[in-house]
């Protein structure tokens, strides 16, 4: 049997999953589809009894780090049920990657997927530039953590590519499409805690789930 991390009694799993939430103001007509859209990875990992302690940090100009679920997934509620919060601000990525670096860096977990949700490109980062956020996602993956990177609304290769994503790594979801992707993702994740494959997707599932975003 697998023991539990110990970090001040609080990390309550033997892996951790770490989501990443731009809570920009061009996000506010996104939000409950995005909800929606962790709704259908959260199911997921219930429904396969996922034993995985979960973080859900929003950040804007307005906050950088809203820590907003911090426990066992497998109490979390639906997000449509009870939705994260946002003051909506512009979108300080490099800044966030930061801050979640050296949250990371403190709990150290020896497992861990890792994953970004923007519907923008980096904007308005006071401490942290693209050299420095690379560098920080780098050192995730030599830990052997999985990043992955989700677009909402929004084509975020150019952007993900930048910080060293692979373009397997990465995928831009439409909005109507927020649920069944979250799901695809929750799949991938749990073949990734059992196998450790990749979480990668193919160029079908971005025609699917990108559509004319694959081509913007």
């Amino acid at each position: 049997m697998n023991a539990l991390i110990q970090r001040e009694g609080k990390l309550l799993a033997p892996q951790l999953d770490y989501i990443l939430i731009d809570g920009s103001g061009s996000m506010s007509d996104k939000w409950w589809p995005t909800m929606a859209g962790l709704d259908g990875f959260l199911t997921v990992l219930q429904s396969q009894n996922v034993r995985s302690h979960g973080i859900v940090s929003v950040f804007s100009s307005r906050e950088l780090q809203s820590i907003q679920r911090d426990s066992e997934i497998a109490t979390w509620p639906r997000f449509t049920d009870s939705a994260l919060g946002s003051q909506f601000g512009t979108t300080p990525l490099y800044d966030a990657i930061n801050l979640m670096g050296r949250h990371l860096r403190a709990l150290d977990p020896p497992k861990a997927s890792i994953i970004i949700v923007t519907d923008g490109e980096e904007n308005a980062s006071k401490h942290t530039d693209a050299t420095q956020a690379r560098a920080i996602i780098n050192w995730m993956t030599a830990k052997g953590w999985q990043v992955t990177w989700l677009g909402c609304d929004f084509n975020n290769a150019r952007q993900a590519a930048l910080l060293g994503a692979t373009p397997r790594n990465t995928i831009g979801v439409r909005q109507a499409k927020l649920t069944q992707a979250g799901h695809t993702l929750g799949e991938k994740r749990v073949r990734n805690i059992h196998s450790g494959a990749d979480i990668a997707f193919t160029d079908d599932e971005k025609e699917n789930f990108g559509g004319y975003l694959s081509h913007g």
